[in-house]
């Protein structure tokens, strides 16, 4: 037997999932039924896609788990070392007490998911180019170790945006923290070079540095006279405004917004201290901020609508709502002037601890009165627990236009009865309306109440005013009748639909004859 078929054979052996291997004896043979399971089969395939993954490292781990429902693989106890040219064996290793790598969830489809969590990490200073190794070693860093390291990005399908988080604790140096917004990915051809382009639209950017010792560290560096209490202070003035005329380019001086940051830069880490804090966010006036190969230059330009500021705070909690504010309507029994930005804080979460309960009681005497920013805020939240009642919430948003109302509309409209659509629809009905001289005014009327645009949806009333602009000749107006029809017989609402249009049409037939409406459209 060849040393490469015994090589081969361990290979294909060690493919097989744990299940397959480590299953204790049984009294009954197992049926291969059995064995077709989703935790099965991703368990497999998981097993073999890492030792793909070890044509490029060695792996090694205590356990692997997967939930083929929420998109997770676990491994504990791992131990990687990176196949680096020109390095010994050895010399790079990661390890992790456990992590975890998430997709989206089977039930959640409309966004795409990837998560990587690491508990217990420890990269050892081998992984670095030799210069930065040895700086490392020298520092007292032969491994730095992580409590906690987290990539997360979120993909909206409908909206091609999504959010980037990167957290990571660094043992005795720094906690990272950053989070961007981003409005459109784009992913274009050049159909020139048959390369892909990318760029993105960014909202907003938020990097936080929390100080766990290295700034100590990095002062043992220093030379005696930038230690002192706000010395360091002009020099990293004049270093960044060196970076930024390096960066905008030859005869292009730093920008006012550029030195200004500078100087802020250069006064708060003269002053930071032992555990201190530095945010550096954008405050992008006029989001979103088209970032692409070509925005780069000129430098200046895209700095400006960046218009990144630092401070010791994040901005979220330099806007959080006061806490007075807060006490107010949590004891209030009439909404306070403030309902609406105190509801959507404990809605969000953001400027407040979230509080769904508190935030639609806040929230929903504004929505009856008609803020139909409110409806779309209580109807997103109440989607899932409270169908029926975020129904009739959406269908105000959408009426008033709201961006995502529609969307929403149609969402909640799939998962209620026929009698609880109806139900809600006809609660925001206020009687007839006389357009039976208009042709077109009922087709357009018609095509609203179908879309629940400018006017709230209702089928009833789409029908109606459909129907009577098609006995009128409109090819429009049959079609709308007709798409209704179809609409309610897929839903599986064709027979209850059935003895509605019939009492619809003997009205349309009775108003046409009673109101002469041939005469009126002529």
């Amino acid at each position: 037997m060849t040393r490469s078929f015994l090589f081969a054979s361990a290979l294909a052996l060690s493919a097989l999932p744990a299940t397959a291997q480590d299953t204790p004896q049984v009294t009954e043979r197992p049926s291969v039924w059995s064995f077709l399971t989703a935790e099965y089969l991703t368990t497999a395939l998981a097993h073999s896609a890492i030792n793909w993954a070890r044509f490029l490292a060695d792996i090694r781990y205590d356990q692997l788990s997967v939930d083929p429902v929420a998109m997770r693989v676990v491994l504990t106890g791992v131990d990687i070392a990176p196949l680096i040219p020109d390095l010994p064996d050895g010399a790079c290793r990661i390890t992790a007490e456990r992590m975890t790598l998430n997709g989206g969830p089977m039930d959640r489809i409309a966004t795409g998911r990837g998560r990587v969590a690491i508990d217990g990490m420890g990269f050892a200073a081998g992984c670095l180019p030799p210069e930065g190794a040895t700086m490392l070693r020298a520092l007292g860093f032969p491994t730095i170790e992580s409590s906690f390291t987290e990539i997360e990005f979120d993909y909206d399908y409908a909206s091609g945006g999504g959010t980037l988080r990167i957290s990571s604790d660094l043992e005795r140096l720094v906690s990272l923290n950053l989070k961007a917004d981003l409005d459109y990915i784009s992913f274009r051809m050049d159909f020139e070079t048959e390369e892909p382009v990318v760029a993105v639209d960014l909202t907003h950017a938020e990097l936080s540095l929390l100080d766990r010792g290295g700034w100590a560290l990095a002062r043992n560096f220093l030379p005696a006279d930038l230690q002192a209490p706000g010395a360091l202070g002009p020099v990293v003035q004049g270093g960044l405004t060196q970076m930024f005329a390096e960066a905008n380019g030859p005869e292009v001086a730093p920008t006012d917004a550029q030195r200004a940051f500078a100087l802020q830069a250069g006064q708060l880490i003269g002053a930071l201290g032992d555990g201190g804090q530095l945010v550096v966010s954008t405050a992008i006036t006029a989001p979103p901020v088209r970032i692409s190969e070509d925005s780069v230059q000129p430098f200046a330009r895209l700095y400006d609508r960046l218009a990144p500021v630092m401070g010791v705070q994040a901005p979220a909690v330099l806007t959080a709502l006061p806490v007075d504010q807060l006490q107010i309507a949590i004891d209030a029994t009439d909404p306070p002037a403030d309902a609406f930005e105190t509801g959507r804080a404990l809605i969000t979460g953001i400027g407040a601890p979230r509080n769904t309960n508190l935030g639609v009681r806040l929230l929903v005497p504004l929505a009856r009165s008609g803020n139909a920013e409110a409806s779309l805020l209580i109807a997103e939240t109440i989607e899932t627990s409270h169908p029926g009642d975020a129904y009739g919430h959406a269908l105000r948003a959408a009426t008033a236009n709201l961006p995502g109302a529609l969307a929403l509309l149609d969402r909640i409209e799939r998962t209620l009865p026929y009698d609880q659509v109806i139900e809600e629809q006809n609660a925001l009905m206020h009687g007839p309306e006389a357009l039976y001289d208009d042709l077109d005014a009922m087709r357009t009327t018609a095509r609203q109440f179908l879309t629940g645009t400018d006017r709230p949806r209702s089928w009833r009333a789409a029908y109606y005013w459909a129907s009577m602009a098609a006995a009128a000749g409109d090819a429009s107006g049959a079609a709308i009748r007709d798409e209704i029809n179809e609409t309610l017989r897929l839903r599986g609402d064709g027979a209850i639909w059935l003895t509605e249009a019939e009492t619809l049409e003997n009205g349309v037939l009775r108003d046409w004859i009673a109101k002469d409406v041939p005469t009126l459209l002529r």
